[in-house]
């Protein structure tokens, strides 16, 4: 969730902050519940927005998507008041890969006939959730790679580059994963502990990420013999 402003009050929940959406049938229709928690009257808009994961871990946003049908879109809650939000998909039955999307639950700025919020002060808050959707058709899996790996010196400190891709119909956690590096001198496994930035990270369906770690002892510069391991989570 992210607010105006840091307070311990949230204005309103939405739940769930993640679901999975098949491509046709019964599972292409979900519903979400936004309920206000507050002791004020709040509007709340809800949308849909693709997404893609950048080479350097930066995620990128598309308009809002015109394939998922959202109803309402936009709701007045009563203090206390809780609503129920369909949201169904309305793309392709059968798409090539999995459809990485957000779902978008915001307060919007509304003034109501000059009520104050209950933080007071005369400050408006608003605040936003962004939850994860998934279309996820049959049979789509996950198919990671370790596509290149070196060593370098940056800024005098020895790092190691690791470029991994996901060729996969499906996103993956990159849960427990390790890197084995060959060497002249024998084999070197980096466990997840020394993976900072890279242990955990999502890779969407089609996506390629680019992670450095801190260079274990003795690796030599250059380009390197690598393979990576991991245990699919979605």
């Amino acid at each position: 969730m992210i607010g105006a402003c840091a307070v311990s009050a949230q204005a309103f929940r939405f739940e769930p902050i993640s679901q999975d959406f098949a491509p046709s049938g019964a599972g292409a229709s979900h519903v979400f519940r936004v309920t206000n928690t507050m002791t004020e009257r709040i509007a709340v808009r809800v949308s849909v927005r693709p997404r893609r994961i950048e080479r350097d871990g930066v995620e990128v946003q598309g308009p809002e998507s015109d394939q998922f049908l959202v109803y309402p879109r936009q709701m007045l809650l009563a203090p206390g008041e809780a609503r129920s939000v369909r949201v169904r998909w309305e793309g392709p039955a059968t798409p090539s890969g999995e459809q990485a999307f957000r779902i978008i639950a915001e307060q919007l700025p509304v003034d109501f006939g000059g009520e104050q919020p209950a933080q007071g002060a005369g400050i408006r808050l608003t605040y936003r959730y962004e939850g994860a959707l998934y279309v996820v058709p049959p049979g789509a899996a996950p198919d990671l790679s370790l596509t290149a790996a070196r060593a370098v010196d940056r800024d005098g400190e020895r790092v190691l580059v690791l470029e991994v891709s996901n060729t996969g119909t499906r996103r993956t956690l990159l849960h427990e994963a390790s890197v084995t590096v060959r060497t002249p001198n024998g084999e070197m496994v980096i466990g997840a502990d020394r993976l900072p930035g890279m242990a955990g990270e999502n890779m969407l369906a089609g996506s390629t990420r680019e992670f450095i770690v801190p260079a274990p002892d003795g690796l030599p510069i250059g380009p390197l013999d690598a393979t990576l391991d991991y245990t699919a989570r979605f």
